[in-house]
């Protein structure tokens, strides 16, 4: 599974701005690799995840619960790989 393109697909759904077309593959990349670390390092991926959208673009243009399911759903994959990984780690 490739984090990246499962956090970047995530993000691409969200589509807070409307970006239509090729662009839409590029256009929240760069936030992918802060997500990563967000979750990596225990932080507060709503409060990320609000910046990017209120500050970083500018504007709220979804909502709290739309932003909230965009959380839970990176959260799952998380969770999902560390599952994986503890399932291989008790089988050796």
């Amino acid at each position: 599974m490739d984090i990246n393109y499962k956090i970047n697909e995530i993000l691409k759904i969200w589509n807070p701005i409307g970006v239509k077309g090729k662009d839409l593959d590029n256009e929240y990349l760069r936030y992918v690799d802060e997500i990563i670390e967000c979750v990596n390092n225990n932080k507060n991926l709503m409060d990320l995840t609000e910046d990017i959208e209120g500050n970083r673009i500018g504007f709220f243009y979804t909502s709290k619960k739309d932003r909230k399911l965009v959380v839970d759903q990176i959260l799952k994959i998380f969770m999902y790989i560390r599952n994986l990984a503890s399932m291989i780690k008790s089988k050796q």
